[in-house]
C-alpha cells in the first residue's frame, strides 16, 4: 500500500467563512504577530462569544455580575470534571493545588445550588448548551444569583470599580 501523507487543508492566512462569521457573535481579530515595519503577519481569528453566558450578557439577558458568576462556576467546572476526564483516561492524575482549590470552589457550588437550579447552571455554564425555555432561564438566573451570594462577586466588583476610580 502506498499511503501519501496529508497535508493541512487550512492554510496560513485563510480567513473564517461567511458561514463561520455569522456564529457566536462574528468573529474577532487578533494579530499576533508583526514584522519590523509593522505588517502584521501571523493573525488570529475567535468568536466573539465563547459560550452562551456571553451571548446572554451582551444581549442583557443576564447582568455582569451574574455573567461573572457563571464564568466562574465554568472555570472550576472545567478544570474539575471535563480536565479530570481527560486525564484519567492517560496517565494517573497527579493533584494540583489549583485544582484541588477548584474543586472545592465547585463543591460548594453544588452545596448552595438547589435541585432545580443545578441543572440549568451547569447544562449551560458547563456544557455551553443554551436555554431552551423561559422557566429554565429563570432557574439559571436564580442558581447565578446564589452563586453570587456564595463568592461574594458583588463586593469584589465594588473593590475591583474602587481601585480603578484611583488610578
Amino acid at each position: 500500500m502506498n499511503r501519501q501523507k496529508r497535508s493541512n487543508t487550512i492554510k496560513d492566512g485563510a480567513t473564517p467563512t461567511p458561514e463561520r462569521r455569522k456564529r457566536n457573535g462574528g468573529v474577532t481579530v487578533e494579530v499576533i504577530h508583526r514584522n519590523a515595519s509593522g505588517t502584521s503577519l501571523v493573525k488570529r481569528y475567535r468568536a466573539v462569544w465563547e459560550c452562551p453566558l456571553d451571548a446572554y450578557r451582551d444581549k442583557g439577558i443576564i447582568n455582569e455580575t451574574q455573567h461573572k458568576s457563571g464564568m466562574q462556576f465554568r472555570e472550576a467546572y472545567y478544570a474539575t470534571v471535563n480536565c479530570r476526564a481527560a486525564n484519567d483516561r492517560g496517565s494517573p492524575l497527579t493533584e494540583d493545588e489549583q485544582v484541588a482549590r477548584l474543586e472545592m470552589v465547585l463543591k460548594a457550588a453544588f452545596r448552595k445550588l438547589s435541585y432545580e437550579q443545578r441543572g440549568p447552571v451547569v447544562d449551560i455554564c458547563g456544557h455551553n448548551e443554551f436555554v431552551t425555555d423561559p422557566s429554565r432561564l429563570a432557574r439559571l438566573k436564580s442558581g447565578l444569583n446564589q452563586l453570587i451570594n456564595l463568592w461574594r462577586v458583588t463586593a469584589q466588583e465594588i473593590c475591583d470599580i474602587g481601585v480603578r476610580n484611583e488610578r
